[in-house]
This record gives C-alpha cells, sequence and structure tokens, in this order.
C-alpha cells in the first residue's frame, strides 16, 4: 500500500501512466483549495493486487473501473471524515469476450 498527499511522493507509483494521472489530480486539488500538500485534505492510495482486502465496497461513497494506459483499477473514494477523503486505486484484471 502506498498513501501519497504530495507530488513527491508520486514518484514512488507504477506504473508510468497510473502515475501520471494521480499527480494531475493531486495538482488539480492543490490548486482548488489552495494547499501545497493534500495532507488535511485526503490522499490517494494505490494498492497492490493481493491488498483486495483494503478495498471494502461498502466504505466507498461510490466505485467504478477506470483504465489508464494499458491497466484496469477498481478506483473507489473513502470518506473518512467531514474534509478528509482517499481516492484508491487496486490493480485489476478485466475479462474480455
Amino acid at each position: 500500500m502506498l498513501k501519497v498527499t504530495n507530488l513527491r511522493e508520486t514518484d514512488n507509483i507504477k506504473p508510468i501512466m497510473l502515475r501520471a494521472f494521480i499527480a494531475k489530480k493531486i495538482t488539480a486539488m492543490m490548486n482548488e483549495y489552495g494547499v501545497d500538500n493534500l495532507d488535511d485534505i485526503g490522499c490517494f492510495v494505490v494498492l497492490e493486487k493481493d491488498e483486495i482486502s483494503a478495498f471494502v465496497v461498502s466504505e466507498m461513497e461510490f466505485v467504478e473501473v477506470l483504465e489508464i494506459g494499458d491497466n484496469h483499477y477498481l478506483h473507489g473514494v473513502r470518506m473518512l471524515g467531514d474534509s478528509y477523503g482517499e481516492d484508491i486505486y487496486l490493480p485489476v484484471e478485466v475479462l474480455r469476450k
């Protein structure tokens, strides 16, 4: 599990397409809220495939499947307080017919 609250921490995100996607969202949120990091607002959480137990669907405000580059992610947002949330990404395999 990787928790990210600023652009510097995105350097640890693999693959690069997910890194760029999250960096863009972080930049937009920091501009919107006028802050230098997201410590008081929330964080982005990138899970490994085997960390599925950390993605509890019933705790999410919403859940969707995102295609970013050649990869798919189960994406959800969990609110932990009135003004703090987690934006969570879990890599998944999508079966196609």
